[in-house]
């Protein structure tokens, strides 16, 4: 009886546990066979982002922004990386917001939040364009 209570209960924990996760973590159950699709975007923000660059011409790695045109380190090819991806969030968010037509208050809300992290990726390779002197 008391195996049967024990076992009633941690059926119930980890179906709860598995479903809050399933929705929690749904874009990764949705992307499962997306897998050659994801490594090819992240391979175009690789390519974009300077990482043949980075590896052809190896440079000081103390500075964060190499300060010479032509030459960039790893650390700057991550940001780089990171300022491509918010713009392209940006952009996705903006075409959610142009989806969104049951709450406009949501459309406005996507709409601020796509403008925002498009002019942040912006702020942030303008900010790496300029530190290179």
């Amino acid at each position: 009886m008391i195996k049967k209570a024990l076992e009633s209960s941690y059926n119930r924990v980890s179906g709860a546990v598995r479903g809050s996760l399933t929705r929690g973590l749904g874009f990764l159950w949705q992307a499962k066979g997306r897998w050659i699709q994801v490594l090819y975007l992240l391979g175009i923000v690789a390519f974009s982002a300077g990482l043949v660059n980075a590896a052809v011409q190896p440079v000081d790695q103390r500075n964060v922004i190499f300060p010479q045109r032509g030459f960039q380190s790893i650390s700057e090819t991550v940001i780089n990386a990171f300022a491509i991806l918010l713009g392209a969030s940006g952009i996705y968010v903006a075409y959610l917001s142009g989806r969104q037509t049951t709450k406009p208050r949501m459309a406005n809300f996507y709409l601020i939040l796509a403008l925002m992290l498009i002019a942040t990726g912006m702020y942030i390779g303008i900010y790496v364009y300029n530190s290179k002197g």
